[in-house]
């Protein structure tokens, strides 16, 4: 539905400015990438080692899945609902930007597509950091 609401509005404008933003904070999203990664460490190699097997998988591959769905939700909604109010109420981005030919439909369709991207960014780097550790 997003990928649909982009080419139909200007949210791809917002969707470049939140990128050229993070950019310079790459940090910020970096650093979310470590907390599930913790979780993953400590739960599967501490918790692990006295639970032991659960269907034949070892535990840490049987908690992987939960723990990316939490990664994805939380990148997603700190972004969704944090950083909107943030930019709402006290940088008064969004001020700005309507203030640009961008309507509140393109803010909207913009920043729920950052919001996934940012949960997508989230879940591919747990991906491939599970996939390589269980392997």
């Amino acid at each position: 539905m997003t990928a649909f609401a982009l080419t139909r509005t200007r949210g791809h404008l917002l969707f470049e400015r939140n990128l050229m933003v993070y950019r310079r904070a790459w940090m910020t999203i970096f650093s979310g990438f470590f907390e599930p990664l913790f979780y993953l460490f400590s739960l599967g190699l501490g918790l692990g080692h006295f639970v032991g097997p659960v269907h034949g998988v070892s535990y840490a591959s049987y908690i992987a899945p939960a723990l990316l769905a939490s990664s994805a939700m939380n990148g997603a909604l700190n972004e969704a609902m944090t950083n909107v109010f943030w930019k709402l109420r006290y940088e008064k981005t969004y001020d700005s930007i309507l203030a640009t030919p961008l309507g509140p439909t393109d803010v909207a369709v913009g920043e729920t597509a950052w919001a996934q991207f940012r949960g997508l960014l989230y879940a591919t780097g747990f991906v491939v950091t599970a996939a390589f550790w269980d392997s």
